[in-house]
């Protein structure tokens, strides 16, 4: 019998038409792509909420706030900006700093969660793309945000992404980190809906292995959660 359901699950897999019921194991997760990862994340509520919902990230007044005001002091000095969203989720902090920007590109790998904005209140302002960002051809613009995405993901899709990050001028990252000086930078994980702060690690993509370039780089913002810092940092990658 195990040995039966193993095949099945492998010919979900190939299939495309993963639905995996209820807890999974590691193991589980890491043989899923990311379509099939955050669909489930979002099909189990696994983030909380009801409906489409990103998590507390997206919704604390205490860290989104300070998030926008960043976001709109930056813009206001730069002149009109193109911007590209990679992984929008549910679209709450992206809707608070979508009228700072001249044209918006919002993308998400979850096609329901895409359908779901395009004919939402925002579908007239906005153009919403599902795309993988690890996979898929990225759309142009000025600046790219990526707020708590990547710290979801294996290093193995990050680094795939790195080299397609210089097409924009601007990234603003966004990655949620443990708060003691010295942490082990990058620890790999299965994709999944748990984070590096659960094993003491977080993202840096200026560290190894990942060494993104960055002609300039600052801190734009920063608060605690769960015992750790979401920090917005961002990096100016060409001229």
């Amino acid at each position: 019998m195990l040995l039966q359901w193993l095949l099945n699950f492998q010919r979900r897999l190939a299939g495309g038409k993963t639905r995996l019921a209820g807890p999974i194991t590691a193991s589980d997760w890491a043989k899923l792509d990311a379509r099939q990862a955050f669909s489930h994340i979002y099909r189990h509520r696994l983030w909380g909420g009801t409906g489409f919902y990103s998590g507390a990230g997206s919704h604390d007044p205490g860290i989104v706030t300070p998030y926008v005001d960043a976001i709109r002091t930056w813009a206001m000095g730069q002149g009109p900006l193109d911007a590209v969203d990679l992984g929008c989720g549910d679209f709450h902090v992206g809707a608070a700093v979508r009228p700072l920007f001249r044209d918006y590109v919002a993308c998400d790998v979850v096609p329901d969660l895409i359908a779901h904005h395009q004919t939402g209140p925002h579908a007239g302002n906005v153009d919403f793309r599902c795309l993988d960002l690890a996979r898929d051809p990225l759309p142009a613009g000025d600046v790219v945000f990526i707020r708590q995405v990547l710290q979801h993901l294996p290093n193995a899709m990050v680094q795939d992404l790195i080299p397609r990050l210089y097409a924009y001028r601007w990234l603003v990252l966004t990655e949620h980190l443990p708060s003691t000086p010295g942490f082990t930078l990058n620890l790999d994980k299965p994709i999944g809906p748990g984070i590096r702060l659960k094993i003491g690690s977080g993202i840096d993509l200026t560290a190894e292995p990942f060494l993104l370039r960055a002609l300039e780089e600052r801190v734009m913002c920063e608060v605690p959660q769960f015992g750790g810092l979401v920090r917005t940092t961002l990096y100016r990658l060409r001229p």
